[in-house]
């Protein structure tokens, strides 16, 4: 038998060389010198093959990877978290390796008035959130008594920010929540109507802090979130008033039952300032079922009380929100 250069080898040698194991560095030596053959390089990775379920690979990033209804659903805001409450969670399905990200649409009917947003998030390593909404109100009759016209449409864009600071919602001490601070710049687009009510600006900025822990043993989900703003009807009726043109310190908060890893049922509750003294504001609250449509895509429904709104009280109704997520 030869080497790879000619030369003829040894009985000894040729032996060396075939009991070596596959995929192994072998050393076969002949004419006092010294032959290493490296072993075969490994095959390439595959992208479309996850590592583990739910998570693929591209780029050393990872696709994916949190457990179902882990991620919460889009506020009326924007931000992560229930329909009404803000969560300490972050957008998107990804983990500490990925990146991911969220759609919505949501649409509240109301007595006098309907209540629609949309928009969209991107989560950066389950770290750091950006996120944006477009929220309409159709003032219905409610717009022609106040002499805008019938159906008159109220508009304001929301940009968020969030972080994470320390902790898990899922993993980790069962007492030590994930816990992450926010900020929402909100433009309402109609300054005419802001004015007209009282407020005093048309712009403004929210500040929070939230807590959120989902305990799988007991499958109970728990939030609390502190903010601090002035946005009237979360801005659609402009920041400030004529009773306080300063930020207060509101509370909101969240518990839910999960029945399944597909089906969670709970409640929320959001408190509000009262600045305008035309336009009384009543504290928020819901009940709500959603439900995991497979791994990218969740379905919530609510009774929701928003209480005054302007000059039309009373007004409950029913949410409907549609979320997309990878």
């Amino acid at each position: 038998m030869t080497d790879d250069s000619g030369a003829m080898m040894t009985g000894d040698e040729t032996a060396a060389s075939m009991d070596a194991p596959s995929g192994s560095m072998s050393v076969v030596s002949y004419n006092g010198d010294t032959l290493e053959v490296p072993p075969p390089p490994p095959p390439p990775i595959d992208a479309s093959v996850p590592a583990v379920p739910g998570r693929s690979h591209y780029g050393g990033l990872r696709w994916g990877g949190k457990l179902r209804l882990t991620n919460g659903i889009a506020t009326l805001d924007g931000a992560s978290g229930g329909g009404l409450a803000g969560w300490g969670l972050i957008a998107g399905k990804e983990t500490v390796q990925g990146i991911g990200g969220s759609a919505h649409v949501t649409y509240v009917e109301l007595p006098d008035y309907n209540w629609q947003s949309h928009g969209a998030a991107i989560g950066l390593f389950d770290r750091v959130e950006l996120s944006y909404a477009r929220q309409n109100l159709d003032t219905l009759d409610v717009g022609a008594a106040l002499g805008l016209g019938r159906s008159y449409v109220l508009n304001q864009d929301v940009w968020g920010a969030k972080v994470r600071l320390f902790g898990s919602a899922v993993y980790g001490p069962p007492l030590l929540p994930q816990v992450a601070v926010g900020v929402q710049y909100k433009n309402n687009l109609d300054d005419a109507v802001t004015q007209a009510v009282g407020a005093v600006s048309d712009d403004g900025t929210d500040f929070y802090v939230a807590a959120t822990k989902i305990f799988l043993s007991q499958s109970l989900l728990a939030n609390a979130t502190v903010r601090f703003t002035k946005a009237n009807q979360l801005g659609l009726l402009g920041f400030g008033g004529d009773r306080s043109d300063n930020r207060s310190v509101q509370f909101e908060g969240s518990l839910g039952y999960m029945l399944s890893r597909n089906f969670v049922v709970g409640g929320e509750y959001r408190t509000k300032p009262n600045n305008l003294g035309i336009a009384r504001e009543d504290d928020w609250w819901d009940l709500f079922a959603a439900l995991a449509l497979g791994d990218h895509f969740t379905l919530t429904a609510a009774y929701a009380d928003l209480g005054t709104i302007a000059i039309a009280d009373n007004q409950r109704g029913g949410l409907l929100s549609l979320q997309a997520a990878f």
